[in-house]
């Protein structure tokens, strides 16, 4: 579904997390080609560092930044800065992420906090730190990336679909309130996508032989310029959600019109 306007890219301050690989990275290179200025934002340093000079190559200027999402504090800080050099963004996409497979039985509160405070609450502290400056600008659009699995409950993730289905759930709400102020905001759902967050996955419990086969799904999946190219165009058009991916799509689809009865037979499947 869109909004009513569009939204030029051409010279806006954009600030991506987990810029450093992934989709944080095409997402970065995608925004830079469109002439955006490009606030490569990484826990990783040299990761976010090589992305901006990337950026800065195919774009206007571009700078790597370091911070953990999941630390409300250090994103604070990070906004003060931001806003005392550039002043409010145009465009936040809150990317950074982690994964977790594995039961609830088998996961503990420090599984759960750690998926916690880096897929949700790194939302929240990206959106609380810069969006009420834009809102205050009058303009701006945000992008949270969610998950497939945000709609597509699992039963060996109950975790990190939790995550991604609250921030689906919370971008939704945040729309409601600042889209007609001015600010757009967008819940990006992306299927199976080729990119290291297999590295920064916890398995847990009977879990772990699943990661190898798993991993060979990933490979042969979509690659994250796919992924960014949605971004691009869902900021554009001023989206409220999008699938990314014809396995995200055909699970948004099955949400909506199967019975529940049914989507839990799948969600009872591995891959």
């Amino acid at each position: 579904m869109a909004g009513s306007t569009r939204f030029a890219l051409a010279d806006a301050v954009a600030l991506v997390t987990g810029a450093g690989s992934g989709i944080g990275r095409a997402t970065s290179l995608a925004l830079a080609q469109q002439g955006a200025q490009v606030l490569a934002v990484d826990l990783n340093g040299e990761a976010a560092e090589k992305t901006a000079v990337e950026c800065a190559q195919i774009g206007p200027e571009a700078r790597g930044m370091v911070c953990d999402v999941a630390d409300a504090a250090a994103v604070h800080a990070l906004a003060e800065e931001v806003h005392a050099s550039r002043g409010p963004l145009h465009v936040l996409v809150n990317n950074a992420g982690v994964g977790m497979t594995g039961r609830l039985a088998d996961m503990s509160l420090d599984d759960w906090r750690w998926i916690r405070s880096i897929n949700l609450d790194g939302v929240v502290h990206g959106c609380r730190a810069f969006g009420p400056a834009m809102v205050e600008a009058g303009r701006g659009h945000i992008v949270n990336l969610s998950s497939a699995l945000g709609y597509t409950p699992r039963a060996t993730e109950p975790a990190y679909v939790a995550t991604k289905a609250a921030v689906l759930a919370l971008s939704q709400s945040l729309r409601a309130d600042w889209e007609p102020k001015g600010v757009g905001v967008t819940a990006i759902c992306p299927g199976i996508i080729n990119t290291a967050i297999i590295d920064n996955t916890r398995f847990l419990g009977d879990q772990g032989d699943y990661k190898e086969r798993i991993t060979k799904v990933f490979r042969r999946s979509h690659k994250p310029e796919a992924v960014a190219k949605v971004i691009v165009r869902a900021i554009v058009d001023n989206r409220i959600m999008v699938p990314a991916g014809w396995e995200a799509k055909l699970g948004w689809w099955a949400h909506r019109f199967l019975p529940l009865s049914v989507q839990q037979l799948g969600a009872r499947r591995n891959l």
